[in-house]
């Protein structure tokens, strides 16, 4: 979807994490396909990013939120919000219900990401999809510090402390493969500086996947079976 900022959002608003509940994240909405009738939001927050979908031609949009207060602030602009932890909550939609979950920054909080995205697989129709927002854990800052011996976690980012899960890109596209939902599109930024492209470039891309905070990456499900996967196209952006 093209991302259109909205009135009600203040300017600059978007690029801020200042109420990390109700950011609205627009390299989530361009990765969403047109064409979406039903839309899941896990980890909704206060429904900000619910709420522009709908208003953008979306027709239902559900959402599961772990906060209470958060969770009741998206019931007002959600069709219907799940209040608790996706691992263990029961959620009321049909399977095949859905066509597109989001999935923003939520499966490195969990136990057991593998059984979570197989569990909302079920609820996408053939040919549905699920985009996912992951850190790299092998970022190059990330990695710098390591070498220094610090792993220190912190209240949100890359070492949030209630971060349970890891990944790098190889082993994201291991998560889907292993429910059978090959990822067809990966969106990333590079967020380095010259120093640190300048040896990525000097060695002939050897520090590639080293330049990138997050994922952003679109998983299908196949629309038949044996559905051959041509593989991941790579959507960069400087």
């Amino acid at each position: 979807m093209h991302y259109r900022p909205p009135s009600w959002l203040a300017p600059g608003e978007e690029a801020s994490r200042s109420d990390y509940y109700g950011h609205l994240r627009p390299e989530i909405i361009e990765a969403v396909p047109d064409g979406c009738a039903t839309i899941l939001d896990v980890g909704c927050g206060r429904g900000t990013l619910g709420r522009w979908l709908k208003e953008n031609g979306v027709g239902t949009v559900w959402g599961v939120e772990l906060m209470p207060a958060a969770g009741k602030d998206a019931q007002v602009h959600l069709d219907q919000v799940v209040l608790g932890n996706i691992e263990q909550v029961e959620l009321p939609f049909a399977p095949g219900s859905v066509d597109c979950i989001i999935c923003a920054d939520v499966l490195e909080h969990t136990i057991d990401p593998w059984t979570v995205v197989a569990r909302l697989k079920t609820l996408l129709r053939p040919g549905g999809c699920l985009v996912a927002s992951i850190p790299n854990v092998g970022f190059h800052r990330n990695l710098r510090k390591l070498i220094r011996g610090e792993w220190t976690y912190a209240d949100e980012g890359l070492l949030d402390r209630t971060h349970l899960r890891f990944f790098t890109l190889q082993t994201i596209e291991e998560l889907f493969a292993r429910n059978a939902m090959p990822i067809e599109v990966v969106f990333k930024k590079v967020d380095g500086g010259l120093n640190i492209r300048f040896l990525n470039f000097i060695l002939l891309g050897a520090l590639r996947n080293t330049l990138y905070l997050h994922y952003i990456v679109r998983a299908r499900t196949p629309v038949a079976a044996g559905l051959r996967n041509p593989g991941p196209v790579s959507v960069s952006k400087p």
